[in-house]
């Protein structure tokens, strides 16, 4: 089938945006049955990562504040799809990466489901900017003093006192259990 979607192993980040073609009750039944989504999608998700829902529920902040705002979605990537976006009515169906539990997938979407759009998150850079040059920013650059410490002679004593409770406890079980 020429419309079905292949989602990549390990994919992380990306939201897809489907209209529903269904009336409202078609699309509030579909929203709480976990069978019938994975049915629309044509495929087994984790439900938990598929919103299902109105689009008058998004007044005053719109579909496309909801996914630049509310999941991360650069405008850039937003505004060649706005006045789709914006044009909607009725309910929509976003699905996020981890629905797919890191499995290469296809899906196949019933009739009822049209993709408006793939987006993906803005993801966190977590490269340095700048190099650290500060000797004790150097692997194995503490003190040796400061890599293995003894214990303190107030954590010593509370270690014995726990040791001495504990086997007092244990004979005195013993005690009543044999005794008994």
């Amino acid at each position: 089938m020429s419309d079905d979607l292949t989602v990549p192993r390990n994919e992380r980040g990306v939201i897809r945006v489907f209209a529903l073609s269904m009336t409202d009750d078609e699309a509030r039944t579909l929203k709480d049955d976990p069978a019938l989504i994975e049915a629309a999608l044509g495929t087994s998700v984790d439900v938990a990562q598929v919103e299902v829902f109105p689009i008058s529920d998004l007044e005053g902040v719109g579909l496309v504040g909801y996914l630049a705002e509310g999941n991360a979605v650069p405008m850039d990537q937003l505004n060649p799809d706005r006045a789709k976006l914006d044009k909607l009515g009725g309910w929509v169906m976003i699905v996020f990466s981890l629905a797919f539990r890191d499995c290469e997938t296809t899906l196949s979407p019933s009739a009822s489901l049209t993709l408006i759009g793939t987006y993906g998150e803005t993801r966190t850079d977590w490269r340095a900017t700048e190099t650290v040059e500060a000797e004790s920013a150097q692997p194995y650059s503490a003190p040796a003093e400061t890599v293995k410490k003894k214990p303190s002679d107030a954590a010593m004593s509370g270690r014995i006192a726990m040791i001495a409770l504990l086997v007092l406890g244990l004979l005195t079980w013993a005690m009543i259990w044999i005794g008994g």
